[in-house]
């Protein structure tokens, strides 16, 4: 039995966003070798607790300590503020849970490694990204960008301080072995099919063809500065060319927290938005294909693994499913230009062979790749249960 702890920012439970999914899927995964709490920085909201597995949820701080004094002063871009009262509520649930292996979600949470070090006797970075790898991508006069290349010295030093590092992909594991060259394991533990014990384990039939044929899905958070642009670009150049040869196709843009641009969107023929949905298994039942035209940011591409999860034709630019490995043409359809996502889209409607291999490829390739039973053997080595370690 393996005691493992989880120190996230946000509470993972019940998951809304891609780290939140990732956050619980790993828990989920855990909870197969013994007892997990999953610790939030921030207040949780409602006193849901998951069901059926041994995973116990905490928050750390409340509404009341927002101006309380913070555990250092002097922070990187992108670095969570923490109040002293949650490294003293963190430190009491240590003592009380006495876990054996400590997993602090990303570089955000780098100034809980120092307080956490003697405290575990294993201390695991779980990096969702290479922030500083990803901050050289985007555009350096966006304020949204979350954090600066200045964070590689933070980077450096946590590969100083813990035991093991995890990483998503492949490519972020070259991208850490550039700069960071730890005598300690860096696993790669790959994003989890989103909530998969909730949909069907045989690939769903596809939606029938009626009045709005093809029904185009797009889930995001559309709060999200790179998530907006991607819905600006489906919906004012990529879903206008559809139209040209399929003029009943449809746009859903769904998702969380859409900002005044994504909502403005919702009011063009052919597009409309679902709010904060609950639960997206009716949109992916519906949805003919998805396209994700993501042209920066990083991100965990739960959307991705939820489509092909669900049997949904994936169309979307390179970086849209970088790291994840999947074979262009069989499994997913790749392009960078809007005109050619268009004509992928119009060509796989008016090919029902072809949408049909699709469709049984990605999903063979999700569930065999990114499945829970993958997953768990993913965990399980990176918590060192099979032997590995420093």
């Amino acid at each position: 039995m393996r005691r493992t702890l989880i120190v996230c920012h946000d509470p993972p439970f019940p998951p809304t966003s891609g780290g939140d999914l990732r956050n619980f899927g790993n828990a989920m995964a855990a909870a197969a070798f013994g007892p997990v709490c999953l610790a939030s920085l921030a207040p949780r909201i409602g006193e849901a607790h998951p069901a059926g597995v041994d995973i116990r949820v905490a928050q750390l701080t409340n509404l009341s300590e927002r101006r309380a004094p913070s555990l250092g002063w002097r922070r990187m871009k992108g670095e969570s503020r923490i109040a002293l009262p949650a490294l003293a509520r963190l430190k009491a649930l240590v003592q009380d849970f006495q876990p054996d292996t400590i997993i602090v979600e990303g570089i955000a949470l780098f100034k809980l490694l120092a307080p956490l070090r003697p405290m575990a006797r294993q201390l695991i970075l779980d990096m969702h990204n290479v922030e500083s790898d990803l901050a050289d991508q985007l555009p350096r006069k966006k304020r949204w960008r979350p954090f600066s290349s200045g964070v590689r010295p933070l980077e450096r030093r946590a590969a100083a301080i813990v035991d093991r590092i995890w990483i998503c992909s492949q490519l972020d594991r070259e991208r850490l072995a550039a700069f960071v060259r730890p005598a300690i394991p860096v696993d790669l533990v790959p994003n989890g099919i989103p909530r998969a014990d909730l949909m069907p384990r045989t690939l769903p039939p596809q939606p029938a063809i009626s009045d709005s044929f093809p029904v185009i899905l797009y889930v995001g958070h559309l709060g999200y500065a790179p998530n907006i642009d991607a819905a600006e670009r489906l919906a004012l150049a990529v879903l206008p060319r559809v139209r040209q040869a399929l003029p009943t196709a449809k746009l859903v843009l769904a998702g969380r927290s859409p900002r005044p641009p994504v909502r403005a969107l919702a009011r063009l023929d052919g597009v409309s938005l679902v709010e904060d949905p609950d639960d997206t298994r009716p949109l992916l039942s519906a949805a003919h294909l998805t396209i994700v035209p993501l042209a920066m940011g990083g991100g965990t591409r739960i959307k991705v693994l939820e489509a092909m999860a669900w049997g949904v034709p994936v169309i979307a630019t390179p970086l849209a499913v970088e790291g994840l490995g999947l074979i262009d043409s069989e499994e997913v359809l790749l392009s960078e230009s809007n005109d050619d996502l268009a004509r992928l889209a119009v060509e796989l409607c008016l090919d029902r062979a072809r949408m049909d291999s699709l469709r049984a490829r990605a999903y063979d390739g999700a569930w065999s790749r990114f499945g829970p039973e993958p997953i768990r053997d993913a965990v399980r080595h990176g918590l060192g249960l099979d032997g590995t370690g420093r």
